[in-house]
């Protein structure tokens, strides 16, 4: 009760102190030498669908925290105090909201093949768009193609690209690539092609990611990674 009072403050005076929290403690303490007692005891029941709990409360174990569980969540309760002691009561439910699973219409895969026969390594991504929703096409969708570390797009290929199929336009911002794609007709696979330049070697290569959203939902969104393999691709 002291943690409500204390949370639940209204109009604060110049010292800082709300004035009905004040009152409410008086309140309280007043109340408190009412009901307190040096003597006397009590008996809780607790009726619930699968039986019935009891807990004593008396002057040996006033102070001591007792705690049952109950067996039937379902169902009505009811709550019985007799005797002559106070006793502060607690029912507590305790349950699990499973995460929801996302669903998302999209689907993004990617193959990239290596190809380390030049000087300066080349790799060739290809990227398959699916769209598997309700509608006959998605609105204009979103491809973001992370770099590999230490690669940059492959000028000629990145022109290629603007011209591609349903590809409105695209974009190269620092270290990755935006494709806007008009949009993706349902259940009929969308291929594009990306091809990057090593521009300095890199240690222990991490993968990169691809994502394809929508552009108006962006929750709507698959996404996977790709790395280089080690075979080679002439």
């Amino acid at each position: 009760m002291l943690h409500i009072l204390m949370d639940n403050t209204g109009i604060k005076s110049e010292e800082g102190i709300a004035y009905d929290t004040v009152v409410a403690l008086q309140a309280l303490a007043l109340y408190s030498t009412l009901v307190f007692s040096p003597v006397g005891s009590s008996t809780v029941t607790v009726q619930s669908p699968s039986g019935q709990l009891t807990f004593d409360v008396n002057q040996y174990n006033k102070l001591l925290y007792q705690e049952k569980n109950l067996q039937d969540v379902t169902g009505t309760y009811s709550l019985e105090v007799k005797g002559t002691a106070s006793a502060a009561i607690q029912i507590s439910l305790v349950y699990n909201i499973p995460t929801p699973v996302q669903v998302t219409t999209l689907r993004i895969d990617i193959k990239p093949e290596a190809d380390r026969t030049r000087e300066r390594t080349k790799v060739l991504l290809k990227i398959s768009s699916l769209y598997s929703g309700k509608e006959p096409s998605t609105n204009m969708v979103i491809l973001d193609i992370k770099m590999l570390s230490g690669y940059v797009p492959d000028p000629e290929s990145l022109n290629m690209l603007k011209g591609a199929k349903l590809v409105d336009r695209v974009e190269q911002k620092e270290d990755r690539v935006l494709v806007y794609i008009r949009e993706l007709p349902k259940d009929i696979v969308i291929n594009h092609s990306l091809t990057l330049i090593q521009d300095y070697q890199v240690q222990n290569l991490k993968p990169a990611v691809v994502k394809l959203y929508d552009y108006y939902q962006p929750s709507d969104q698959s996404d996977t990674e790709y790395t280089l393999y080690p075979w080679v691709a002439a």
